[in-house]
């Protein structure tokens, strides 16, 4: 179970030759690197989500003391100040009225439709009426904000798309190698 009782800003800094999204996709990539020794404990939230359909500029690193000055140092020691501002180690505001969840949010894409039809086709089930309503069931998809990151084990690329959802009361658990989680929620200020 995490203490969430501080916090750092990771703030994108505006580029002339690079988006805010690819300087968050960034922030994320090299977080996703560290996040993992801290075992669950460290959760992030987005407070200007779904502003342009994006995660925002600001990522909002939540933990103990300890743990946000060591990321902080960490994230110093990648050169990350040269594309977003890190704020100093904050305590949470006391008055907290609204919890966020950040769920990955895993989309079936081509690949799906592709997987089942050959299933399908195996057992003499599959018709064009299947395949015409899998693409429309597809397209009919709520879009997240979302994120293009590349996996460090197998060096492909990929969407990460994230979900908010907006709870009254905290919710405690452990985050995953994102600052994403199930069932923890992060303070929202």
């Amino acid at each position: 179970m995490s203490e969430l009782t501080h916090y750092i800003e990771l703030k994108a800094i505006p580029q002339v030759d690079i988006l805010q999204t690819d300087v968050i996709a960034h922030g994320l990539q090299i977080l996703h690197k560290f996040l993992p020794l801290y075992q669950g404990q460290i959760g992030l939230s987005f407070p200007a989500y779904g502003l342009g359909r994006t995660l925002g500029g600001i990522i909002r690193v939540f933990g103990n003391e300890q743990h946000c000055t060591q990321i902080k140092t960490q994230l110093i020691g990648e050169g990350l100040q040269d594309y977003v501002l890190i704020t100093s180690v904050t305590p949470v505001p006391e008055e907290i009225v609204e919890y966020h969840r950040y769920q990955r949010v895993h989309r079936k894409g081509q690949s799906a439709i592709r997987r089942t039809e050959q299933f399908l086709v195996q057992q003499g089930k599959w018709t064009e009426e299947i395949r015409q309503e899998m693409l429309i069931h597809q397209q009919n998809q709520k879009v997240f904000p979302h994120v293009k990151l590349k996996s460090g084990s197998t060096k492909q690329h990929f969407v990460l798309a994230i979900r908010q959802l907006r709870l009254a009361e905290p919710s405690f658990g452990l985050f995953n190698t994102y600052g994403l989680s199930k069932i923890a929620t992060v303070p929202h200020f």
